[in-house]
């Protein structure tokens, strides 16, 4: 490996941080200017490469969080219609209901299946 010499300038405030972080890990430091500058390139490189990615990963993740919303909705739709078919069913023996009693009896049917849905979580 052949390698480049720089000349690099510090803060007096860096150059204390740098020895006194290089002394706690027994390093000299030049070795720890040297881990730090490998360390920060590689997060820049990183961080351009993963930047666009991530960005597509939370859009891509917020499209879906839409599209389970939506789901939701229809389901919750889909099971408050098949309550109202099963209460009708009932109301049409022989006997007859009035409709706020249907619809009460509608809600709790629907309120039922929410709970036992909720269980199966």
């Amino acid at each position: 490996m052949s390698t480049v010499q720089h000349t690099l300038r510090l803060p007096r405030a860096l150059d204390q941080a740098l020895r006194k972080h290089a002394e706690a890990r027994e390093l000299t430091p030049y070795a720890l200017l040297q881990l730090c500058v490998r360390s920060g390139l590689a997060s820049v490189i990183d961080e351009r490469g993963q930047t666009p990615l991530l960005n597509e990963i939370a859009r891509e993740l917020g499209a879906l969080s839409a599209r389970v919303a939506h789901v939701e909705r229809l389901t919750e739709r889909t099971l408050y219609v098949a309550c109202a078919a099963y209460v009708y069913a009932r109301a049409a023996t022989p006997a007859r209901v009035d409709d706020t009693q249907l619809s009460d009896d509608i809600t709790a049917a629907f309120q039922r299946q929410l709970s036992h849905a909720g269980d199966a979580s």
